[in-house]
């Protein structure tokens, strides 16, 4: 059996998206489930969109996401070179074939006629194909438009026939190629059209599989006919399904584009998205969610995809109806993700079940991001930082919501009268006696300077019998007078983390505030 050869070929016209990364992902790991070879090619024949800034966007992000390739830019390999831009004269080769063999001829049609025959028929309600006029020019006719200087195409001359399209996800597709008509292989400007261009660059470079989206469906019989026009096997098709948003909607261009480098900013490790994107379209033989990279590399299979469309179910797709996600800041992005998403649940699974050592160092980062831990105390040597950071961990759903955790640790505590109106347990008869028997039951659950947890429950018990109150009213009572809010850790693990004198500096500022309001 020949070895399997899968690529990934991305424009470097903008950012890599999620649709683009999915694509990669579902490659890469059915090379390595197959023990094949992942290929990177990039398609930059697009003079005008392509930059070099996107080139290097693009490789950081796939190598953010842990994506090696074994063929491709600043690797090498055998069937280089591995940018289409520098594989123009394998283009012109094989157009000259085609033409020599009167498989494709020079269309010197200008884009206005075409574009004005396109709207033709678009008034009359029918599909535009193109109608022929120069595919019987003679070579005398070729030879004088060509000595006139007359712009031209390379258009590649079909055969009404029915193809067959045998699909890996889609199954049996049949395309009626009279709706294509002679479609341009080389434009104008000398540059190779991409259905032409990819059966080229997949054919010299041995590529057994194509794992694309389902859009690309369209332009597979396009790419067949240009295989049998040379004689060669095409390889094996895989149109995956395609993403919708949270709306069930195909995903735009404003909701689609989110660089994947920004929720690695949003605190997303590579371990999840690789999780979360490997679960658009393809589920595991035993209906595992929460997979390590490792076991997707053994147990992916491209035959396991759906054809029903995948939801990225990431973002509030009416809250941020008329926002460009892929333009707005980290912090206004945040603003419109999901807080129940499918993303999130496997964020926190993969944030509590990673190393103690290897979560500190994604996490230190972020921490020093948020400016009130000390720079000299931002490492893994400062233990109460450590403690305070792995006790929080559970909470987490990304590595950046710790910017919510930290300030009541680090900051400076100055509660407002204005934040408790609206809470019951603030206004509460109760809740001055219940925090000044707790600031008496303190000096009795220290050792020495230190809280302890165990101390801290048999202390919230003991203030409880006191003043004759149990249940939620006791807790969330405590919580608001200790700690100013009525979310967080668990109380005796916040109150051991925050340290006799801060607690008692918060009850005594909450008191004071109660008894002014």
């Amino acid at each position: 059996m020949p070895e399997i050869r899968t690529r990934f070929a991305p424009s470097p016209t903008g950012y890599l998206h999620v649709g683009g990364a999915r694509t990669a992902l579902f490659n890469y790991l059915y090379a390595r489930a197959k023990k094949g070879k992942f290929i990177l090619r990039i398609e930059d024949t697009d003079q005008v969109r392509s930059t070099e800034a996107s080139y290097h966007q693009v490789l950081d992000s796939l190598r953010w996401l842990g994506y090696e390739w074994d063929e491709g830019p600043e690797v090498g390999g055998a069937h280089g070179p591995y940018r289409q831009s520098e594989r123009l004269h394998l283009y012109k080769e094989h157009a000259d074939r085609l033409i020599n063999e009167k498989k494709a001829y020079p269309c010197f049609c200008s884009t206005e006629e075409l574009d004005r025959k396109k709207k033709q028929r678009e008034a009359m309600g029918l599909p535009y194909v193109y109608d022929g006029k120069c595919r019987s020019l003679s070579e005398t006719e070729v030879s004088e438009k060509k000595a006139q200087g007359l712009e031209h195409t390379i258009r590649f001359r079909s055969s009404a026939k029915e193809i067959l399209v045998d699909d890996m996800v889609q199954g049996s597709v049949r395309f009626d190629t009279a709706l294509i008509g002679d479609f341009i292989i080389v434009k104008s400007d000398g540059f190779a059209s991409y259905n032409y261009a990819v059966v080229i660059d997949d054919h010299l470079m041995d590529i057994t599989h194509v794992i694309r989206g389902v859009g690309h469906l369209s332009n597979t019989p396009r790419q067949i006919m240009v295989y049998d026009a040379f004689g060669w096997k095409p390889p094996q098709w895989a149109h995956v399904s395609e993403i919708v948003g949270s709306d069930h909607k195909k995903l735009s261009k404003r909701h689609g584009a989110t660089p994947i480098t920004a929720f690695r900013d949003l605190g997303y490790t590579a371990r999840t998205f690789n999780n979360y994107m490997a679960l658009l379209g393809w589920s595991s033989p035993e209906g595992h969610e929460y997979m390590a990279l490792e076991e997707l590399k053994s147990q992916f299979d491209v035959a396991r995809c759906s054809k029903s469309p995948s939801m990225f179910d990431v973002f509030d797709l009416e809250k941020a109806a008329d926002v460009d996600l892929a333009q707005v800041t980290i912090a206004e992005l945040e603003k419109y993700l999901f807080p129940k998403s499918k993303l999130n649940w496997l964020s926190n699974q993969h944030i509590r079940n990673t190393s103690e050592t290897q979560y500190i160092e994604e996490i230190l980062p972020f921490v020093h991001s948020v400016g009130v831990v000390p720079e000299a105390e931002t490492n893994v040597q400062n233990e109460r930082l450590v403690s305070i950071l792995l006790s929080l961990r559970v909470y987490l759903d990304t590595l950046g919501q710790i910017k919510e955790y930290l300030p009541d640790f680090y900051a400076p505590f100055a509660p407002r009268a204005e934040d408790f109106r609206d809470s019951e347990y603030f206004q509460s008869e109760n809740f001055v006696s219940l925090a000044e028997a707790f600031l008496r039951q303190i000096g009795q659950m220290t050792q020495g300077e230190k809280l302890t947890h165990d101390a801290v429950k048999t202390g919230i018990q003991a203030v409880g019998k006191e003043i004759n109150i149990k249940g939620k009213p006791l807790f969330m009572g405590l919580r608001l007078a200790t700690t100013g809010r009525l979310t967080g850790l668990e109380l005796p693990v916040y109150l051991e983390l925050l340290g006799r004198e801060r607690v008692v500096e918060r009850v005594t500022k909450m008191v004071a505030l109660k008894k002014e309001a």
